[in-house]
């Protein structure tokens, strides 16, 4: 009875893991093609002729999917299963999608921008909800103890079906860039496309095997309040908040500084979007293997590190040396990978089991709320270009300059963070030089047998 047990919960978390894995191909071309951070919704806006606090906006728009994390919680708080749950909320997000291009071609310039805006944060409040639910969902399918690797696998293959989607959408969409009708209807065509194969995707997901909740019958105000009575998920938030204040600082200008300074075509940055898929494929894995064995904060103060100097590349580039970020795009492309792994997992770690959703929702509230005030102030409050060094900085990059340095700050709030069973520096660095002394009498035993 034990083995067939063993047996059945073996091959449950194998369908888990085809089904988890082919479900989020298509959400990840949705993303790719409609969520936040897309060059399609920037390009958009760009062709509306949207100010930067509108920019400011857009982006801040993209974390109401953190900050409203904590209604999933609320919503399936007396449902002992998720599934029908999560597929609803999802549909209900992605359904808006198609709305993004058509209303431009009912509406003038300045009616469209505010409809746009509105219509994304509304596709992104709902889709926040069904984010939450599924962190829920997959944390009870998933053992603690394989969910790098799982993470790293899962992000691997769907990073590269989103990018190529949209790499090929974006070579569609500049054919079309000298004719300004013609651009319209294919921007149209491209959301219509993104909330179909968003919706398609909600098909697969309703397969996935699914473990029935056990109810805690707490009210909403303490289910919400009751994370921050645990000290350790207190200095969690704080870090998460720290970062990520660090890195809304700029956010919203990276892919208009791309277009209006560096005159790159969409296709273009979606080139520099692949290089940087292709950094972060080829080290997910390892990645996934650091994390397994010396716990996320580990990964995360190297990725911390590297995120530091990656903001600093971008001072020195101009129109006539875009090499430069196309090989900052693969390391930081890296990092992201890193970032993203330990964002869905970290708060999983700290979690009690039973509270893993309403845990992950109240950090992600955090975490949002920290980066859509930077975001914003970087919008509303563009700083004046300054000369350093013998170096002209454009105003974006000022905010690019200033980034850098507090992202490097953020070090602070996560050495102060505990993460059970994690192994400290100390014991890393001791690894790497037992290494390296090891790969060192390797080599001179080589070079002893090749002068016998």
């Amino acid at each position: 009875m034990f083995r067939a047990m063993k047996e059945r919960k073996a091959s449950e978390l194998r369908e888990t893991f085809r089904i988890s894995i082919t479900e989020g191909v298509f959400s990840q071309v949705y993303t790719n093609l409609a969520g936040p951070g897309s060059v399609f919704l920037t390009k958009l806006l760009v062709m509306l002729g949207a100010s930067s606090l509108q920019f400011g906006l857009l982006s801040a728009i993209g974390q109401l999917s953190q900050v409203l994390q904590p209604v999933g919680a609320l919503v399936t708080r007396k449902l002992i299963l998720h599934r029908k749950s999560t597929v609803m909320w999802a549909g209900a997000g992605r359904a808006l999608t198609p709305l993004l291009g058509v209303i431009p071609l009912l509406f003038s310039r300045s009616v469209s921008l505010t409809a746009v805006l509105v219509v994304y944060a509304l596709s992104t409040a709902v889709l926040s909800v069904s984010t939450n639910i599924w962190m829920g969902w997959i944390a009870r399918m998933v053992p603690l103890r394989i969910r790098g690797r799982f993470f790293a696998k899962r992000n691997t293959v769907l990073l590269s079906f989103g990018l190529t989607t949209a790499f090929l959408m974006g070579l569609l969409l500049d054919g079309f860039k000298n004719d300004p009708g013609a651009l319209r209807l294919v921007m149209t065509g491209i959301f219509l496309v993104a909330g179909i194969i968003g919706i398609a995707g909600l098909r697969i997901l309703a397969k996935q095997p699914e473990k029935p909740v056990e109810l805690a019958g707490i009210q909403p105000v303490k289910m919400l309040t009751e994370p921050f009575h645990d000290a350790n998920f207190r200095r969690l938030c704080l870090f998460g908040v720290w970062w990520m204040l660090a890195v809304g600082i700029g956010a919203p200008f990276w892919q208009p500084f791309m277009i209006g300074v560096l005159k790159m075509g969409v296709t273009h940055i979606l080139l520099y979007g692949m290089t940087s898929t292709i950094g972060s494929i080829l080290t997910l894995k390892y990645w996934g293997r650091l994390i397994d064995r010396y716990g996320n904060i580990m990964a995360m103060k190297f990725a911390i590190c590297i995120g530091t100097v990656v903001p600093l590349i971008w001072l020195f580039v101009t129109p006539d040396s875009l090499w430069v970020i196309y090989a900052e795009s693969v390391v930081s492309g890296s990092m992201w990978g890193c970032v993203g792994i330990v964002t869905a997992n970290l708060v999983l770690a700290v979690a009690p089991d039973k509270k893993v959703q309403t845990y992950s929702g109240v950090y992600g509230a955090c975490c949002g709320a920290g980066m859509m005030v930077t975001m914003l102030a970087s919008g509303i409050f563009m700083p004046a270009p300054m000369h350093i060094a013998g170096i002209s900085l454009h105003p974006m990059q000022v905010l690019f300059l200033i980034t850098a340095f507090a992202r490097l700050s953020a070090l602070i709030p996560l050495s102060r963070v505990n993460e059970p069973n994690a192994v400290p520096i100390t014991a890393v660095l001791e690894s790497l030089r037992f290494w390296s002394k090891v790969q060192f009498l390797n080599l001179r035993v080589t070079l002893s047998r090749e002068k016998k």
